[in-house]
């Protein structure tokens, strides 16, 4: 009888292994680089050709390789990382599984020169498809050199899943961007296609290498971050929330050094954000956290960049709170300028064409908790005559038109946080108008200042009953008419599951037959809802989201919110005066709930230079 099953060979173990290892160039040059870093190497340069799929050349100044170990480096589950299995409770290298060398080896031509610094001579091996077909003592440098062509020349059906060399760079080139973010104190040197991309100098500070690598607009955005709860330290930096980016891709997290991607984290860091950045914007990140080896486990994947924590929550909460409070703290007000505009965007108003006015349903601001908001009907010339009586005080006051001034605009545009502007804005301000009944302008220490007035009022009332709900004051109205809801059997369990919550935030719900409930309280500052759409929408949000509790009653809160907010409307003066008193009465962040800035900020410098008035 022959035996159906059959022991694979060293070599077909390894291309196997290769194929969760070795996915393509840029997870060899994440094991190269990695074993680099464990080598104790100051310097590091990186080198590309046609997307890695040409030649991958990684060489470091480390500890090298002594000879009698070089070729058992390429044998599989060989490492000198680890010994036994208690090892992995302790390991901080990043590299330990033994796989990748001999993977790498398995189905790529390689060479490699090494030499330890207190060995007197290098020694250079060459390998084909795991084969060792060259080995000699040679004169070089400290360190090692590997150098991988030829990737998959020997496994073809691979080269059908490889994307183009050009998006195999850019995969490449965010790898080895965050291995020099995760790895300051070392100099890296990234080279592609003999290009040299970028260089760090291996000084120790993050944010240097931080300038060496990224856009210097994002390195001006940075705000420091720096916070420890035993046994978790977390440092780093974060951006302004007017720096947004599209996608996750500038969240960038390290564990002890190692790049790694967590859901648990990415959803820290972002509620951190909430209500700071716009809807599907993401904020910049770059941060390494402190842990002992002993709470985490890195051993998920052979990536390495899967992580689980032992303790979610107090990880969560560190990051959560940290990045919260620095950003009420160091949060500005946005400056625009007229200058530094897009010109490819920058359309001809001459040429652009007449669209038609877009009307919104307009009321007014009835449902706001300060007595000062008036009713619409009273006339607004009180405020128009002290508009006109402001232009005149101030016009043609200045008869040295042709003099420019010169002003240093460092002295003019300061940098104001968000916390101070509000601290200050109250008794500091001169109202000077209403712009297209949306934006309210405001005259404050050299500076034009937009508010939009829809923004800050959403920002209010949010704000208002996030309070209430906290100190258990909801305020409720009954309905005239009560609202009867049929839902679907699963809705109606969840409703019932959830009817504490609803009821203190305002709502009376009960139920009203089979699978029917009906709703006779609504929160006061609702007004009166013109349809129950958002009960259905925050049942769904509920059904869909895995979140903390309080995040329920956030979104609760939200949506009762979007309800409550009046439509853009033109206002008189007392009521543009209300509307500030009140949002100097906010906590920051300034934007309202969904993430959309209510104030920005356009210097007197920045004025006077566009009409050529200072230099």
């Amino acid at each position: 009888m022959i035996n159906k099953i059959k022991m694979l060979n060293d070599l077909t173990i390894n291309k196997i292994a290769a194929g969760e290892v070795v996915e393509a160039p840029y997870s060899v040059i994440k094991e190269l680089t990695e074993n680099a870093i464990d080598a104790n190497s100051t310097n590091i340069t990186v080198e590309i050709k046609e997307g890695g799929q040409k030649l991958i050349r990684v060489s470091d100044n480390g500890d090298g390789i002594y000879e009698e170990d070089v070729e058992a480096a390429f044998m599989r589950h060989a490492t000198s990382k680890i010994i036994d299995l208690e090892d992995l409770n302790t390991i901080l290298t990043l590299g330990f599984r033994g796989e990748a060398l001999a993977s790498i080896a398995s189905v790529s031509q390689i060479e490699i020169t090494t030499k330890p610094r207190n060995q007197s001579y290098g020694i250079y091996l060459e390998i084909e498809g795991g084969v060792v077909i060259n080995k000699k003592q040679v004169g070089c440098s400290n360190g090692t050199t590997i150098t991988v062509k030829n990737l998959f020349f020997n496994t073809p059906a691979r080269f059908k899943f490889m994307k183009s060399p050009q998006a195999e760079a850019t995969k490449i080139s965010e790898l080895i961007t965050r291995l020099a973010l995760s790895q300051a104190k070392i100099g890296f040197k990234y080279i592609n296609n003999n290009n040299i991309m970028f260089t760090t100098s291996g000084d120790g500070h993050l944010k240097e290498a931080i300038l060496s690598i990224l856009d210097k607009d994002l390195f001006k955005s940075l705000i420091p971050i720096h916070n420890q709860k035993e046994p978790i330290k977390l440092q780093g930096y974060i951006g302004q929330p007017t720096y947004a980016r599209g996608n996750r891709n500038y969240e960038i997290v390290f564990v002890n050094g190692r790049y790694i991607k967590s859901k648990l984290v990415y959803k820290a860091i972002e509620d951190g954000y909430k209500e700071k950045l716009p809807i599907n914007k993401f904020p910049v990140c770059i941060m390494n956290i402190e842990i002992s080896p002993q709470l985490i486990d890195v051993n998920i994947h052979p990536m390495k960049t899967e992580i689980k924590f032992h303790n979610q929550q107090m990880v969560y909460d560190l990051i959560y709170n940290t990045i919260r409070n620095t950003l009420v703290e160091n949060t500005t007000v946005p400056f625009f300028s007229l200058s530094n505009r897009d010109k490819k965007n920058h359309h001809n108003p001459v040429n652009m064409p007449f669209s038609p006015n877009l009307q919104e349903n307009k009321s007014t601001y009835n449902t706001h908790n300060n007595n000062e908001f008036t009713n619409k009907t009273e006339s607004n010339q009180l405020f128009f005559e002290g508009y006109r009586e402001q232009i005149d005080n101030n016009i043609f006051i200045n008869n040295d038109m042709s003099e420019n001034v010169i002003i240093n605009e460092d002295h003019i545009q300061t940098e104001v946080t968000q916390e101070n502007f509000l601290s200050s804005l109250l008794y500091n301000h001169k109202v000077i108008g209403q712009l297209f009944n949306t934006y309210i302008i405001v005259e404050k220490d050299c500076s034009m200042i937009l508010i939009d007035q829809h923004a800050a009022h959403e920002r209010i009332v949010y704000n208002q009953m996030l309070q209430d709900f906290k100190n258990n004051k909801v305020v409720t109205q009954r309905l005239l008419t009560p609202k009867v809801l049929e839902l679907s059997p699963e809705d109606f369990l969840l409703a019932m599951e959830n009817v504490n919550k609803f009821n203190s935030l305002g709502f009376g719900i009960e139920v009203f037959g089979h699978n029917t409930i009906i709703i006779r309280e609504v929160p006061l500052i609702m007004g009166t809802p013109r349809n129950f759409d958002f009960f259905i929408d925050i049942l769904d949000d509920f059904k869909n989201e895995k979140n903390h509790e309080s995040y329920f009653y956030e979104k609760i809160i939200r949506k009762s919110c979007r309800e409550a907010i009046k439509a853009m409307d033109k206002l008189n003066l007392q009521e543009i005066n209300a509307l500030i008193k009140d949002l100097c009465k906010v906590q920051p962040p300034l934007t309202c709930p969904h993430g959309r800035p209510i104030v920005l900020a356009l210097s007197k410098y920045e004025i006077e230079k566009n009409f050529k008035r200072v230099q």
